[in-house]
């Protein structure tokens, strides 16, 4: 299987490279991750986020199943992690449906490929890459789906011209082999070397990220200020949010997760 997906990207990276320049990504994600925590505070915090989701807001629905995913302030939960991933995914939260989607494909009494994929391709709509990009490869290895190429280089196209850096990283260390195999004499360019910072000609100026507790004292009394999503007229609240408007909406475990999973059937 290994030298199939070899020779298919391969195809791919000359078609990739013969169209135009990465574009910029139209989701980010930031680090800020919910963390394990039992203190009170983190309780507190936990009934808070608890009670803005029964309340219908989406975000506090999405970072609620974080919080049971993870044992923030409660018990790890994956059966209320995943039922507030869900709820949230109906207002077309794309985090939320690559989360849910994860759990989905994972090996488990609850795995469910059907399901993984539609929330995935319901991310994909929403613009998140991370899930263009699994898709694409999932279409590609066809481990858990049916191998389907055509699908694979439209997933895998679409990462790559948003500038997704996974889909780049792969696409990049595919087209080192190429040129291996074409030429083992070709001597690697050097990376120049960076001339250090003249001291003393420099401002220095630190800038500290805001810590979780910070970050969710604001979130919380941002959902507090805003109409719950549940019952809006004019539908989902959430389309075109990124990721620096949320809390908790980092992706990259989930990507080592299924990276890891991947690349041990190649």
């Amino acid at each position: 299987m290994k030298g199939s997906i070899l020779t298919y990207t391969l195809g791919l990276v000359v078609l990739l490279c013969s169209g135009a320049a990465p574009a910029k990504p139209t989701v980010h994600s930031i680090p800020a991750q919910i963390i394990p925590c039992d203190t009170s505070d983190c309780s507190k915090t936990f009934q808070e986020y608890k009670t803005l989701a029964r309340y219908g807001h989406s975000d506090a629905m999405y970072t609620l199943a974080e919080i049971y995913r993870n044992g923030y302030g409660t018990e790890v939960d994956m059966r209320l992690a995943t039922k507030w991933y869900r709820r949230s995914a109906k207002y077309d939260n794309p985090f939320a449906q690559y989360k849910a989607a994860i759990i989905y494909l994972q090996e488990s009494d609850n795995q469910d490929v059907d399901k993984a994929m539609r929330y995935l391709r319901a991310a994909d709509r929403e613009g998140l890459d991370d899930a263009t990009h699994l898709l694409g490869l999932l279409y590609l290895e066809g481990e858990l789906i049916e191998t389907d190429q055509f699908k694979a280089k439209e997933y895998l196209s679409k990462a790559f011209e948003n500038g997704h850096q996974d889909t780049l990283n792969i696409l990049a260390d595919i087209s080192q082999v190429k040129l291996d195999l074409n030429d083992k004499d070709i001597v690697p360019k050097k990376a120049p070397v960076s001339k250090p910072a003249p001291v003393g000609e420099m401002e220095v100026i630190e800038v500290r990220a805001p810590s979780l507790e910070e970050v969710v004292t604001y979130h919380i009394a941002r959902l507090r200020r805003r109409n719950p999503d549940v019952g809006a007229a004019t539908g989902t609240m959430l389309r075109g949010r990124t990721c620096a408007e949320m809390i908790a909406c980092n992706t990259e475990s989930d990507r080592e997760r299924m990276r890891e999973f991947l690349m041990s059937t190649w």
